[in-house]
């Protein structure tokens, strides 16, 4: 056998290696002294074994970094994306807005909000600086005050950087000093020279297509480098206008913290507002700071960028909206697409778009506006009509009953009852809250069992609910309540609203697909009404000789006791449905639907149901979104029962 044959090259590792060496030199007699591990002989095939194992431990990771599934290096894969037309999305300020009321000692025709107006915040005791985006002029009203709302400010600090374009250095290079750069911020002039103050303002090129950049068109495009910076580079005289020599190249640009200024909600100004001292002004917050995002991660830029490359800059599938928003709107926590072939009802040649920003449930509409205008009118093609929705919110309530043993538990009851509430939210929080993320029962059951030795079992139920926000209290609206699963007849409720006529109701259905709305009554039966039987913890309807019909409603407190008599609303045109419900699909419908004012003070209605199946996964439709929360007392029940064997 020749010696040769011995080698084996595919192991890599450093024992493996050694080995290697060993059973080649075990057939030669020049060197006895190899397998020996006090010889010289022994310590150079250590560091024969050393060296070989960098060599392919470089070389697997520069065959990594060759491609842009395997690579690590921020830099080997931002490289990848560069070459497929893709940059990576810079850092995102949190953005707030302010209202003014101004009441100056004189009674100028207006007064003016300078740009870069400069206020600072508070988030866990760091102080955070904000600035205004723009000037904005305020005029005197008819009474003689000036008012403003929604007056925008950035988390950051605005800086400027100049350069002198020098022809005779061919490797000149134009990087921005600072990190955590929002180029969406970034302005870049020309002036012609030191001599000559004409100045030119340059347009970012890399949301242009380049096909269509002429050789005279001011553009500049701007990559990220080393270390998470940016350079910028400017047109060569073919695509794009070139520099010559003696060219002042100005840039004005934010420096944001990003994510962790989202939230701030009070803010003082560090300088006089519209040249007013505070006593000269109330100011208020419109919007709490929302919006600001970190730099765009590797894994992020690794599943973007082919999707990004494929849809080149044009929407065409659902897809491609997805990859395009998700590139331009660093603020967007989650996103699902769908073609209207599979709406319901189905509305071919549309594409629709359901968005969950970061740090908020909705975007506001100047929000949607801008993303209609900057994003999507920029990369939409003719024969498809995107449409933004809102997200749905399927909230899970859960009844969880736990059966332990009190002598294997190594804490009290309350400490045990606190684990498994922080169980089940863990649960929630990491697998629910984005579309497309489905309940899965024994995931959850597994969990809480696994909290504690000294659980035996558990055994939860699932309850779904639904908000529906009236637009404008007092005028008819429709709602469509979808919960996408099966639902029990006679298991619907609503949290209580003000009607027409002053008094307070709720939602209830009858049993075979009719909605009712019900108050409390002090009357007697007349004709057919309802009983809130606190003893079985039902609702009932009864006849006027008290006989009781078929079918159960919702549950009711436990701990209360005795009945209530339920009155029915007769609506305007004499009849008493107010909607109808779909068991099978799990759908509600409500016309004409007319609530005056909320007596919660919430700014929603709440719709509960029971799913026939209450131990079941839960799939979500489209845009809903799974979620539960936390501030309802009956979104997590938990029932501790003792048990000793």
């Amino acid at each position: 056998m020749a010696l040769s044959d011995k080698i084996q090259v595919t192991d890599l590792e450093f024992d493996g290696i050694k080995s290697n060496l060993k059973a080649y030199l075990s057939a030669q007699s020049q060197f006895q002294d190899y397998d020996f591990e006090g010889s010289g002989m022994s310590v150079l095939l250590d560091i024969l074994a050393y060296n070989t194992h960098y060599m392919g431990y470089y070389a697997n990771m520069l065959g990594n970094e060759m491609f842009l599934d395997s690579a690590t290096l921020r830099e080997s894969i931002v490289s990848h994306a560069k070459a497929m037309g893709v940059t990576p999305t810079s850092v995102k300020p949190a953005t707030a807005k302010l209202d003014f009321v101004f009441t100056p000692g004189s009674l100028p025709p207006s007064l003016t909000i300078e740009k870069n107006t400069k206020f600072v915040s508070k988030i866990n005791g760091l102080k955070y600086k904000f600035v205004t985006t723009k000037s904005t002029t305020v005029p005197r009203s008819v009474n003689d005050t000036y008012a403003v709302t929604g007056i925008e400010i950035m988390e950051g600090a605005v800086l400027t950087k100049s350069y002198t374009v020098d022809a005779s250095d061919p490797i000149q290079r134009f990087i921005i000093p600072n990190a955590d750069v929002d180029l969406d911020t970034l302005i870049v002039n020309i002036q012609t020279s030191a001599s000559n103050s004409k100045v030119d303002t340059f347009t970012n090129g890399n949301n242009i297509d380049v096909t269509t950049v002429k050789s005279t068109d001011r553009v500049y495009w701007v990559h990220e480098i080393e270390k998470s910076h940016y350079e910028i580079t400017f047109g060569d005289g073919a695509v794009g206008r070139q520099l010559s020599d003696g060219n002042i190249i100005f840039i004005e640009y934010l420096v944001t913290s990003g994510s962790v200024a989202n939230g701030a909600n009070l803010f003082n100004a560090n300088t006089t507002v519209a040249g007013l001292n505070p006593s000269q002004y109330i100011q208020s917050t419109n919007t709490a700071a929302i919006g600001g995002s970190d730099i765009q991660s590797n894994d992020s830029l690794k599943f973007l960028t082919p999707k990004l490359y494929s849809a080149q800059k044009r929407a065409c599938t659902a897809d491609d909206y997805k990859a395009i928003l998700l590139e331009q709107r660093p603020d967007i926590e989650s996103i699902t697409t769908y073609g209207g072939e599979d709406a319901d009802p189905i509305q071919y040649g549309k594409v629709f778009i359901a968005i969950k920003p970061t740090g908020n449930t909705v975007y506001s509409d100047i929000a949607k506006e801008a993303i209609i205008n900057d994003v999507l009118k920029q990369t939409n093609v003719v024969t498809v009509i995107p449409e933004l929705v809102d997200p749905t919110f399927f909230y899970l309530q859960l009844d969880v009953t736990i059966n332990y043993d009190p002598i294997t538990n190594l804490t009290d009851e309350v400490t045990l009852k606190s684990n498994i509430n922080a169980s089940i939210q863990n649960y929630l929080q990491d697998n629910l809250e984005k579309f497309d993320q489905k309940f899965r029962y024994s995931q959850l059951t597994g969990d809480i069992d696994n909290t504690d030795s000294s659980i035996r079992n558990n055994k939860t139920m699932v309850r779904y609910a639904q908000r529906i926000y009236p637009a404008t209290f007092g005028v008819p609206a429709a709602y469509t309540i979808d919960f996408n699963n099966p639902i029990l007849q006679g298991c619907f409720k609503s949290t209580q609203f003000v009607a027409s006529d002053g008094q307070t109701y709720q939602l209830v259905d009858d049993t075979v697909g009719n909605v009712k709305i019900v108050r409390l009554s002090t009357g007697t039966l007349t004709g057919t009404a309802w009983i809130n039987d606190y003893s079985k913890g039902h609702i009932h309807r009864v006849d006027t000789t008290g006989t009781l019909h078929t079918g159960k409603y919702h549950y009711e407190e436990e701990h209360a006791t005795g009945s209530q008599l339920l009155e029915q609303m007769i609506l305007p045109d004499g009849t008493t449905n107010v909607g109808s419900i779909d068991y099978a699909a799990g759908r509600i419908t409500l016309v004409n639907f007319t609530p005056y004012a909320i007596t919660s003070g919430d700014a929603y209605i709440k719709l509960s149901v029971h799913p026939q199946v209450t131990t079941s996964d839960v799939q979500p439709l489209r845009e809903q979104i799974l979620t539960y929360d936390v501030n309802d007392l009956e979104s997590i029940v938990i029932k501790m029962v003792s048990e000793i064997i």
